[in-house]
């Protein structure tokens, strides 16, 4: 009893006054979830193959992020309820802004064209949102038209074409 009324009294403290390294998982939790809300968005954007665009996502973040599949189904399934559709593209974007680097963001591009191109098409909503997503993530033309003939090239059915750029952060 007493062990749980102390734990419950440190983690009012810590939302009180966050250390460090809370700050630190706080901060990483919520670009793994600014991530997968955008990542989402445009899976949402072309009901064609939804459960396919959903698996990609998941795959994405799993490797991206390294996240346990409990956690990631639970993060998919609450950015893929349509309650939970962003009004606002501000915050996600401001944080993947703050955290990643500029070739992290071209490699974020990337795997929103590779999002709306499950389907071996992308229709002008997804074109749109991912051009606009680019332009707020501040990658550079010729960075986000690379990425698109990436992941537009021929490949074998099923086979995804490697990202580019240094290691994810």
């Amino acid at each position: 009893m007493f062990k749980m009324m102390l734990t419950k009294l440190n983690e009012f403290i810590d939302s009180l006054a966050p250390s460090p390294q809370s700050r630190i998982q706080r901060d990483a939790s919520a670009v793994r979830e600014a991530c997968c809300g955008l990542l989402m968005e445009v899976a949402r954007l072309d009901n064609a193959n939804a459960e396919q665009k959903r698996g990609l996502v998941a795959q994405m973040m799993r490797e991206q992020f390294e996240i346990p599949d409990a956690d990631l189904s639970a993060m998919i399934d609450q950015a893929g309820r349509l309650e939970n559709r962003l009004t606002s593209y501000f915050d996600p974007v401001k944080r993947i802004n703050r955290r990643f680097e500029p070739h992290r963001k071209a490699q974020f591009v990337e795997q929103l064209w590779r999002v709306a191109m499950v389907d071996g098409d992308i229709d002008m909503y997804e074109d749109h949102l991912v051009r606009k997503l680019a332009d707020l993530l501040y990658v550079p033309h010729n960075d986000f038209i690379l990425a698109k003939n990436r992941v537009r090239a021929p490949r074998r059915p099923g086979e995804l074409a490697p990202l580019q750029g240094g290691p994810a952060g």
